[in-house]
């Protein structure tokens, strides 16, 4: 049976973050999922943190690849074709979600093909920062068109259907801007 979601780390130098990472996708509400952790030229001790991961939980895939231009984008691409969520979403090698995140994002994409959620970072200061960006707002949509507001990697979802249908999907991004904004764009 397949999985309802598609989980995509891509990672090159966080490897001792990374199991972290992975701990708070498998801490999720929502069971059936798999991961693809997308190396980007990792390093031993990530290649390492990889290799336990996949061995202890049989729904994570790490996929090894060279290091690639910019971040790797087109790696994504790659892994993606192997795919078999309903949905994908994506977590950075450093970053965490909450339980209930994989179970909000499948209740969004009941609706559309592209979600995001809200962001809540912490600063090395111990501040607490929440960006929210709404999808549904026209002056919102305007400025991720223009490149001047977006959503980060962490808090984007989409189906699998709608990534296959666009006409090339993760692919490098110009020098001159951000890569997840090039990808929701």
């Amino acid at each position: 049976m397949s999985p309802s979601a598609t989980v995509v780390i891509p990672t090159h130098n966080h490897g001792e973050t990374l199991r972290y990472a992975v701990s708070s996708v498998q801490a999720q509400t929502v069971q059936d999922f798999e991961i693809l952790i997308v190396g980007d030229g990792a390093p031993d001790v990530t290649r390492r943190v990889a290799g336990e991961l996949t061995r202890n939980d049989p729904r994570i895939r790490f996929f090894d690849f060279p290091k690639g231009a910019r971040y790797g984008e087109e790696h994504r691409r790659t892994a993606l074709a192997s795919a078999k969520g309903e949905y994908v979403c994506y977590l950075c090698d450093d970053d965490l979600w909450l339980p209930s995140h994989l179970r909000q994002m499948q209740e969004l994409l009941a609706l559309a093909d592209l979600a995001c959620s809200a962001d809540v970072a912490i600063s090395p200061t111990g501040e607490m920062v929440c960006s929210a960006f709404d999808l549904n707002n026209a002056s919102d949509r305007d400025l991720l068109r223009e490149g001047l507001s977006g959503f980060g990697l962490a808090s984007g979802a989409h189906t699998l259907n709608a990534y296959r249908r666009l006409p090339y999907g993760w692919r490098t991004t110009p020098a001159d801007t951000h890569i997840d904004t090039f990808m929701w764009q």
